[in-house]
């Protein structure tokens, strides 16, 4: 009697766990996993993604990938405060996610807000300091607040970390233009216009004739 008890008791333990998994992939099936949002960003419907995204966060809210394609989602439908604070829930989940430090700095440049761009750049830098990207902006926001030098030097490391780095031989150019230096800068404005940058035959026509 003991022997049939105890072989019933496993049986039904089985039932129950089998039951729960069933109950748990049926509870999962209306969101599945971001993939759906990341269709709809792909395909350029960004509000449809962000309400996918939306949707599984609902259930899943710590999770930073899908944090980070709703912030994404958000910029291009120009909810940037929205953006904004995806990207910085996502830095409190993971202090460590560059990516998250990137659009934060991009997003302040839009803003004109040139020291929170280098504050972010900085981070970034601090976590990757091979990052072209990030070297990239915080030249922009140097160049920006008029930190020549610094701005110099941020552009000649996102060149050197990326040769088709086209907009840093042209904002460089730009720089050097207004240091006097116009050979290097017309030498810079014909890499921006090699790598088929926007601005770079302006630039030639403008400055080296």
């Amino acid at each position: 009697m003991i022997l049939f008890t105890f072989a019933g008791l496993i049986k039904a333990m089985k039932t129950i766990l089998f039951l729960t998994a069933v109950l748990l992939l049926c509870a999962c099936g209306g969101s599945e996993d971001s993939s759906g949002g990341d269709v709809f960003f792909e395909d350029g419907k960004y509000q449809q993604a962000v309400e996918a995204y939306t949707d599984y966060l609902s259930t899943n809210p710590e999770h930073p990938k899908t944090l980070y394609n709703r912030g994404r989602a958000y910029e291009e439908i120009g909810e940037t405060e929205k953006a904004s604070k995806d990207f910085e829930k996502i830095i409190e989940l993971d202090p460590y996610n560059i990516n998250a430090f990137l659009s934060l700095a991009k997003l302040s440049y839009n803003e004109h807000n040139y020291n929170q761009v280098l504050h972010y750049s900085n981070k970034a830098l601090e976590l990757n300091e091979n990052s072209a990207q990030a070297n990239f902006l915080a030249a922009r926001a140097s160049h920006q607040l008029g930190y020549v030098d610094q701005a110099l030097e941020f552009y000649d490391n996102a060149i050197t970390l990326n040769k088709d780095f086209g907009d840093a031989f042209l904002y460089r150019g730009a720089l050097k233009v207004g240091l006097k230096r116009m050979r290097s800068a017309c030498e810079d404005f014909r890499f921006a216009q090699s790598l088929g940058v926007a601005g770079a035959d302006d630039a030639l026509k403008k400055y080296c004739k």
